[in-house]
């Protein structure tokens, strides 16, 4: 883990990019952004997570460490030792989480915690939509106050480019860069449910209503039909193993 604070005084504001090593954008953002040697005006401390598993251009060593918080310094894993490790530093910060997907090519967030400092968290992205996770525990957002922002399509430039303006936003509407910044009100989602199978190709799109009754994915003749309208999110045909993804409601604006 490669821990570097910017800025006179202690942070209050944490940005962390490669939870996941294979999802390279966060970093590639904070080195684009503080390659320019800009003049912090409140502390940030910027955290790059997983550096083996970054060596290795694989999303974890041996599980995913957005699955292993709280962690345990002494436990069995490189992620569940490097969790706990993650965690003390995040100590007292609101979070900034950046990662990418096999799902969707614009940003968005994800947020477990809706309190005050996660809202203002994740109005200050820029994002247009902000998807309650909470249904799904274990991840980092999940033990922090924060949002994660899903960046893009992993590997890709534009998904570099999609965290390199969220990070501006979210450093210039915070006070730590004296930068403009596009903050908003953005939509709202709440996961209810998740849609688990192998081996089946999502035909939907995602943040695109299904109605009751319409086929949203299929294999080999067989098909899953809605027995409510929902919202798909991070919905794909090879993003997980075990699951095509998640149904959301819509619920106002955030």
């Amino acid at each position: 883990m490669r821990v570097r604070t910017v800025g006179d005084g202690t942070p209050e504001l944490a940005v962390v990019a490669c939870l996941h090593g294979d999802e390279p954008c966060g970093k590639t953002a904070v080195e684009r952004v503080l390659a320019e040697e800009p003049t912090f005006e409140r502390p940030v401390r910027f955290v790059v997570a997983n550096e083996e598993a970054i060596a290795a251009d694989a999303r974890c060593v041996d599980e995913d460490l957005n699955r292993a918080f709280p962690g345990d310094p002494d436990g069995p894993t490189h992620e569940s030792e490097l969790a706990a490790a993650l965690l003390s530093e995040l100590r007292g910060c609101a979070v900034l989480d950046f990662h990418s997907t096999r799902s969707h090519p614009d940003p968005f967030a994800l947020v477990s915690r809706l309190n005050d400092r996660t809202k203002r968290i994740a109005r200050a992205t820029g994002v247009g939509r902000v998807v309650d996770i909470s249904y799904v525990a274990g991840g980092l957002v999940d033990h922090v106050d924060g949002a994660a922002v899903e960046c893009g399509l992993r590997g890709t430039e534009r998904a570099a480019r999609n965290a390199e303006r969220v990070l501006r936003n979210v450093l210039g509407s915070t006070g730590a860069l004296d930068a403009l910044s596009e903050g908003g009100t953005p939509e709202l989602y709440r996961v209810f449910d998740a849609v688990t199978g192998r081996g089946y190709e999502f035909v939907g799109e995602n943040f695109v209503r299904v109605e009751e009754g319409e086929v949203f994915a299929r294999k080999a003749g067989e098909e899953l039909r809605a027995d409510r309208p929902f919202y798909p999110v991070l919905m794909s045909t090879d993003g997980y193993d075990e699951m095509v993804g998640f149904r959301a409601e819509r619920a106002g604006k955030l």
